[in-house]
């Protein structure tokens, strides 16, 4: 990626370069590791994060409201309990990204590539996933909501 600047979608926020997000992610895995008790959780909300380079970051309960992750590169990141409802993670490739337990209610994931994603417990109530390639088997429970959601508003 190159070290264009990340841009807040909200007006009030401050811009963000690489080496910033990097700061924030080095905060949080100690935050995480720590079990809260050192670095800081990090708080992505309403960052304009489009083609930033997160594979294998650990973003276990981060807050990322309103987040826009178009083409970021998700592969392998831990998303475990994170909360994120309003991001736009629309045709973003999650290779093997664990959102087990996350919150991803009104997410908008169209053409997205969740098919080897983890989705245990993940909350996708009003998820727009038009076009998403979803995980087999053990996750489709978890997914009827959206379904069936999808269903009713294309009739």
């Amino acid at each position: 990626m190159s070290a264009h600047h990340l841009l807040p979608v909200n007006q009030w926020s401050n811009t963000m370069n690489l080496s910033q997000l990097e700061i924030i992610l080095r905060a949080h895995k100690i935050w995480v590791r720590s079990e809260g008790q050192k670095g800081k959780r990090a708080d992505l909300s309403f960052m304009d994060l489009r083609g930033a380079p997160l594979d294998n970051a650990d973003l276990t309960r981060a807050i990322m409201i309103g987040a826009n992750l178009q083409g970021a590169s998700l592969n392998n990141t831990l998303l475990c309990r994170a909360f994120m409802p309003f991001a736009d993670l629309s045709g973003t490739t999650l290779l093997n990204t664990d959102f087990s337990h996350a919150k991803l209610m009104a997410a908008n994931l169209r053409d997205a590539d969740m098919r080897t994603a983890r989705l245990e417990g993940a909350d996708l109530q009003g998820a727009m996933t038009g076009g998403t390639r979803l995980p087999d088997s053990s996750t489709k429970a978890s997914l009827k909501m959206v379904v069936i959601e999808i269903l009713v508003i294309r009739r």
